[in-house]
């Protein structure tokens, strides 16, 4: 097959899949919104501190089902648990449309995690399960690319929508998320089992299928990077869990116009993948990692407690640099431990490890910022989480000061897409 015959068959493939990629735009565009509407309605009926940890006791539960959901997936078929899982979510959005009361609070916030339950799995499993291998990095990108911009959109609207009684609310987000599952009923139908392939790895299936002292061993052999990584991903995820938690509460409370720009600054954590993702990986590949390294964790801590204390237009300039610091980080780190494992017998297990960490960091930030937030005012229960980002840049100064770097690595690491948002 020809070159260009082989591209022209990617393009039509692409195009047959534009009903999914709407598909995703719009499930985390309501998904996200009504994600982030849960800290500032729950303020209203409860104490700050219950609704944190309700918050991070719905990402711990996301976690412990993560397996049986991933068996459920390759039993009954990708697509089929992903209509099932957004009809699910349409029934959370309808408990909207009742008095709203602790109960209905609770079934809208029960029945929406159970409808997250099977989308990040799922969704990567379908596109694999189809995509050529010639395109399957093309693919993972468009998931990445509208997954993101669903985001975006979901932040950009929030201190709007804050405005709106509870039932509009929900008519909202029940109208995004019908028209997602519309699409999905015209997005292909499954193909095959893409695990089944070896070409997915959930990550919580590939930790728990091996031995744990098999994945400490293969950590400690990438140390200091593996452990750089997984301190990474940790505070990191800590730090946006406090950020999700605590600014929707703050623009539920602040003028039209503040929370306007609050709102946009909520999305430029991901919208600065967008923009700056493939310019990031390429200075990754050519520049000097311990220096990219130092300088991005440093540029993440300084920024992020910056913000901290500001909740107008310099909040959206200091989160756009802090993500860019994060990711500046975090993409020199992989490409570091892409280097060191040379067998690359064991990619899904390192990458599930680390993963791990950021899914418990999700459950740690809000249950953390409920607690914080009564005792230490915002400005500080955010602060806290910046304090922890340079923790994390003094740690590698002490174990990565003698330590060898590459200066240069010509091959893009296999690094996971990691959401700004804890879905």
């Amino acid at each position: 097959m020809t070159r260009a015959r082989s591209l022209h068959n990617v393009r039509t493939l692409f195009l047959t899949f534009l009903p999914f990629w709407f598909f995703l735009f719009l499930f985390k565009f309501g998904g996200g919104l009504h994600y982030t509407l849960m800290a500032p309605l729950g303020e209203q009926l409860m104490p700050v501190w219950v609704v944190g940890l309700l918050l991070g006791g719905g990402s711990f539960m996301l976690l412990l089902l993560d397996v049986p959901a991933g068996h459920l997936l390759d039993r009954f078929g990708y697509r089929r648990l992903l209509k099932a899982g957004t009809a699910v979510f349409l029934l959370g959005a309808l408990a909207f449309a009742l008095e709203f009361n602790i109960t209905t609070y609770l079934i809208t916030f029960i029945v929406a995690e159970l409808g997250w339950l099977f989308f990040s799995p799922g969704v990567s499993a379908y596109i694999l399960s189809h995509a050529p291998k010639e395109a399957a990095g093309r693919f993972i990108a468009f998931r990445d690319v509208f997954g993101s911009l669903g985001v975006v959109c979901a932040s950009a609207v929030l201190g709007i929508v804050l405005a709106f009684s509870t039932q509009m609310m929900g008519a909202i987000i029940f109208g995004l998320l019908s028209c997602a599952l519309l699409a999905l009923w015209l997005s292909p139908k499954d193909k095959h089992s893409a695990r089944a392939e070896k070409k997915i790895d959930t990550h919580h299936h590939y930790v728990r299928r091996h031995h744990p002292l098999k994945a400490l061993k293969i950590m400690q052999s990438l140390n200091p990077a593996s452990g750089m990584l997984l301190l990474l991903s940790l505070s990191s995820s800590i730090f946006y869990g406090l950020i999700w938690f605590v600014v929707p509460i703050i623009i539920a409370h602040q003028a039209t116009a503040n929370a306007g720009l609050l709102s946009l600054g909520l999305g430029v954590f991901d919208f600065a993948i967008v923009v700056l993702g493939f310019a990031l990986g390429h200075i990754a590949d050519k520049g000097n990692k311990r220096s990219l390294v130092f300088f991005g964790l440093l540029l993440f801590a300084v920024s992020a407690f910056v913000l901290s204390f500001n909740f107008n237009w310099l909040f959206i300039i200091f989160g756009f640099l802090a993500t860019t610091g994060d990711e500046m980080a975090s993409i020199s780190l992989w490409s570091w431990l892409h280097q060191l494992d040379r067998e690359h017998d064991s990619d899904g297990l390192i990458a599930s490890v680390i993963n791990l960490a950021q899914d418990l960091g999700w459950a740690i930030g809000p249950a953390a910022a409920g607690i914080l937030y009564t005792l230490v005012g915002p400005s500080w229960t955010i602060a806290s989480g910046a304090l922890m980002l340079f923790a994390t840049w003094v740690i590698f100064q002490i174990t990565v000061h003698k330590t060898p770097m590459p200066l240069a690595v010509h091959i893009t690491p296999k690094k996971p897409h990691r959401s700004r948002l804890r879905k």
